[in-house]
């Protein structure tokens, strides 16, 4: 037998239940091109500081204003900002304690300025509401209760910002939009670096995810929920996602037919204890500690990837249709690979709960995957009333 098929699983369906030949994977393979890509995360740098002018003309202390025009080195701060007006800049200015509104707006940049310390409970620093071809480049958004939410809006740019210390829902929230997101760090967020959720209901349903650096987020650093039925692609590529409390990638809560492509990341150490981040919270809990966790979803190809040293697996799968995992180095997890059924919690959850009609086995493809070196490397859950073939 030729030895390094030893170690890569091809051409294997996998379904609870049946998993014939997959978990006697234990040896590390000889293989140069597996030791390089599990020393060697993407070559990828954080953004440089964003440094303001020295001098900064206050253009608000307290109150609301509306910004009409192109706007540079000025200070908001304890305000409401208001932008209505489309096809203007607003660059190196810092927007302390202070609420910021695109509405119904286009062709705006907003570049080189620093966006912190906005407190209030459930609501963002900065919103963006009905809108499209807004570009966020090179800003720093800290310590904001929410960093940036984002709504029923089209084609919404994030490029090479850093997100620091948003500690209450989220770096990024995008809700009914479609845009990319790249060359950004994402560090200490809360509990999320991005979260993705609900399908745009016209233009593109795309979420474009690469070369970002993610770091010791407190929960899943890239998470999609509901995301069903999209037509186009969306892609999570070629990002460093290290020291997450929970999962590298979430995708979850019934997102069937999610038509999503996870390539090309470097996964490692999820499930890092809470304890051990900075400033804590009591009301931060650890969870699981998988690298990449498929839950109630399909549609889903995982390609490519370096998954190691997490907690608990490098891959979980539940409750999955349509998955293909190809070409995945996976090693040094506590499990490998892990595929089961449906949760029961996901049954009664108090959002977007599973119905029995959406439960059943797991159907996964398996191609050409590097899975060794794991405390267990492949393992089925079988479930009471699982019945084989189903789709």
């Amino acid at each position: 037998m030729d030895m390094k098929k030893n170690y890569i699983l091809i051409g294997l369906i996998l379904t609870v239940g049946l998993i014939s030949g997959c978990t006697q994977i234990s040896e590390y393979p000889d293989t140069n091109e597996i030791e390089y890509s599990i020393s060697n995360p993407p070559d990828l740098h954080e953004p440089e500081p964003i440094y303001l002018p020295e001098t900064l003309e206050n253009k608000c202390m307290g109150g609301t204003i509306a910004i009409s025009s192109d706007t540079d080195s000025a200070r908001f701060e304890n305000c409401i900002v208001t932008v209505k007006t489309s096809g203007i800049k607003i660059t190196r200015s810092e927007f302390i304690n202070t609420r910021i509104f695109f509405e119904s707006v286009s062709d705006i940049v907003f570049a080189d300025n620093v966006v912190r310390d906005y407190p209030t409970h459930e609501e963002p620093a900065v919103n963006v509401y009905d809108s499209e071809d807004i570009v966020f480049r090179h800003n720093h958004v800290k310590n904001n209760s929410i960093g940036v939410s984002v709504a029923e809006s089209m084609n919404i740019r994030f490029e090479s910002n850093i997100f620091d210390n948003n500690y209450q829902h989220n770096a990024i929230a995008m809700y009914k939009s479609s845009g990319e997101v790249f060359g950004n760090l994402f560090r200490y967020n809360f509990p999320h670096g991005i979260l993705v959720h609900f399908i745009p209901e016209h233009g593109e349903t795309t979420v474009h995810i690469h070369d970002n650096i993610f770091f010791m987020n407190i929960e899943d650093a890239i998470n999609f929920e509901d995301w069903t039925n999209a037509e186009h692609e969306s892609k999570i590529c070629n990002n460093i996602i290290t020291k997450t409390a929970w999962a590298g990638i979430n995708i979850e809560y019934n997102s069937w037919n999610a038509n999503i492509l996870i390539e090309n990341n470097y996964i490692n150490e999820s499930g890092y204890p809470i304890e051990k981040f900075p400033n804590a919270s009591d009301e931060w809990d650890n969870g699981w500690g998988h690298g990449i966790k498929l839950e109630d979803c399909s549609g889903i190809t995982v390609k490519n990837n370096t998954i190691l040293d997490n907690n608990e697996n490098g891959i979980d799968i539940r409750n999955c249709r349509n998955v293909i995992l190809r070409g995945n180095t996976v090693t040094r997890n506590d499990i490998g690979i892990f595929v089961g059924g449906p949760d029961p919690y996901s049954f009664t959850r108090d959002v977007s709960p599973l119905s029995e009609e959406n439960a059943g086995s797991s159907v996964v493809i398996f191609e050409e995957n590097y899975v060794f070196k794991n405390n267990k490397n492949v393992v089925e859950e079988k479930t009471e009333n699982e019945t084989e073939g189903n789709d």
